[in-house]
């Protein structure tokens, strides 16, 4: 019985964590409130991508780390397409959308180029010029 009681307690404790998260999580609102600010790309990566996209990431997954030249390099020569198409559909542990099913197109476009070091984000920039 006193078994039983540890596991119901247990169990409540978490159930009610998971509510207060799930009340505490207002992505749509948190993008409103960032929409237009200069650095919005940075602040979507580091609300919804860091974990995984960190210098020292919570979840260790293999994701490319923010500014990592050596990381990001040969992603980017594949090209925005195939960086947009993993990003909308995901790729290995990262779920579609980054996460992130509430940024518009737009807002993931900023997330990637804020992840990017400075040499690879004119590469990515001059060649959607080139397209234009």
């Amino acid at each position: 019985m006193h078994r039983s009681l540890k596991f119901v307690f247990a169990f409540l404790f978490c159930f009610h964590l998971a509510t207060l998260q799930a009340e505490s999580h207002h992505p749509q609102e948190f993008l409103r409130s960032i929409k237009g600010s200069k650095d919005e790309g940075m602040q979507i990566v580091n609300h919804f991508c860091i974990s995984c996209h960190g210098v020292k990431p919570l979840i260790q997954l293999g994701a490319p780390k923010v500014n990592d030249e050596n990381e990001w390099g040969p992603r980017v020569k594949q090209g925005i397409k195939v960086l947009l198409q993993h990003t909308e559909e995901g790729v290995n542990a990262m779920p579609a959308r980054g996460g992130c099913f509430e940024c518009s197109d737009e807002q993931l476009d900023l997330a990637i180029l804020a992840m990017l070091p400075e040499s690879l984000k004119h590469v990515i920039l001059n060649k959607q010029k080139d397209h234009k």
